[in-house]
């Protein structure tokens, strides 16, 4: 491989441990750095089990995990539906991150334990012809600095990456929540209290719950997207849940939007291909992006591999594109529109919506044939 040069990857989550795998498994010299600590998220963990074999060389086999839980939903007028939920599996977030680093490592991809600190042009000045204006990208860690061809840029919505590149936040949700040790949840939760564009859950995972809800901060204060989910959680988890230890947490969660690939486009130009969060490419109606991390470092380092990484973004729009911009248009329907407020009353009545909702919570319904998927199981006898 030494027409592709080194490759460094910073982040060890899903993303970053998905990139570093696949190109240590196809033979290139790359460099994981891993941040300081572990990171954490309050659902991060759930991923859908079609997704897991496309990470070739990690088996999660031997993980800890809840797998397909029995599902609750739950809206704003009191209805309910308990449902079955195949094809789910959740993890703790720090297991997981763990085991996908294990495996690079084990195929041959360089660990270092050390949070990067900053990133710079390497043998020329950065100029504006693209990715032929830089030759290479220092990256500082821990006091030392080496040059790389390639950054994958894995570290999140806030992170070097991003910065390095220009890029601001755009469009984001919040995230607000917790992990919390000692309950056992018997089901997973998802709420619709019918507030703006959020909803609330709780994900059953081993030793304990994680607990959230995700809003528009634009459209939904933090004192009121709080006490939608401590209302929530005061239904399902025992008494006292609120002093049980475990981290609290507020974060960004990057949605994809018009944004999205004009950054990556931005990032390439000084050889940073960015992945995960640090690509915003979580779902605009769910908020889910574990699955997105996963498969764009794939995507990034297949795109290395085959020594096209300026075909990166174009691979993103395809993949993504379309979809995304159907989950845009689908929030408004299913948080404040009709879809919302008819979902769990059909799914009570009709198999087939039933049948259609377990299958986009478990990520086998694509929005590019959804609402015609309800629609024809909504009219069905």
């Amino acid at each position: 491989m030494t027409k592709l040069g080194r490759i460094a990857v910073l982040g060890g989550g899903p993303a970053g441990g998905s990139a570093a795998l696949a190109l240590a498994r196809g033979g290139a010299a790359v460099t994981l750095y891993l941040p300081g600590r572990p990171g954490e998220k309050p659902c991060g963990g759930a991923v859908p089990e079609h997704v897991l074999p496309r990470i070739a060389g990690f088996d999660p086999a031997s993980l800890p995990a809840v797998a397909s839980p029995s599902l609750r939903l739950e809206d704003g007028a009191g209805a309910r539906l308990d449902s079955a939920l195949a094809g789910i599996r959740i993890f703790r977030r720090h297991d997981l991150d763990q085991a996908i680093v294990a495996a690079a490592s084990a195929a041959g991809a360089r660990i270092e334990p050390r949070r990067v600190e900053a990133l710079a042009p390497c043998g020329g000045p950065l100029e504006a012809g693209g990715p032929r204006g830089v030759r290479a990208v220092r990256v500082t860690a821990g006091g030392e600095t080496r040059c790389y061809e390639w950054v994958i840029g894995a570290d999140g919505a806030r992170g070097l990456s991003r910065r390095t590149a220009g890029l601001r936040p755009q469009g984001e949700s919040v995230g607000l929540g917790a992990t919390l040790g000692g309950p056992t949840a018997g089901r997973l939760v998802l709420s619709f209290p019918f507030l703006a564009d959020s909803y609330s859950w709780i994900f059953p995972r081993p030793g304990g719950v994680s607990v959230g809800i995700a809003y528009s901060p634009e459209d939904l204060g933090d004192r009121a997207a709080r006490a939608a989910l401590d209302e929530m959680l005061d239904r399902h988890l025992p008494a006292g849940w609120r002093e049980l230890p475990g981290s609290r947490y507020r974060y960004p969660i990057p949605v994809y939007g018009p944004w999205t690939i004009p950054g990556v486009r931005r990032a390439l130009g000084q050889r940073l291909l960015l992945v995960g969060d640090a690509a915003a490419l979580a779902d605009p109606l769910t908020r889910e992006g574990i699955r997105y991390g996963m498969l764009s470092g794939l995507w990034a380092a297949e795109s290395l591999l085959a020594g096209e990484p300026w075909r990166y973004p174009a691979r993103l729009e395809a993949e993504l594109g379309e979809e995304m911009e159907r989950a845009d248009r689908a929030r408004g329907l299913f948080f404040s529109g009709p879809v919302g407020r008819w979902m769990l009353p059909a799914a009570r009545l009709h198999r087939g919506v039933r049948r259609v909702l377990a299958d986009l919570l478990a990520c086998r319904q694509s929005y590019l044939t959804l609402e015609r998927r309800l629609l024809r199981e909504a009219l069905r006898p």
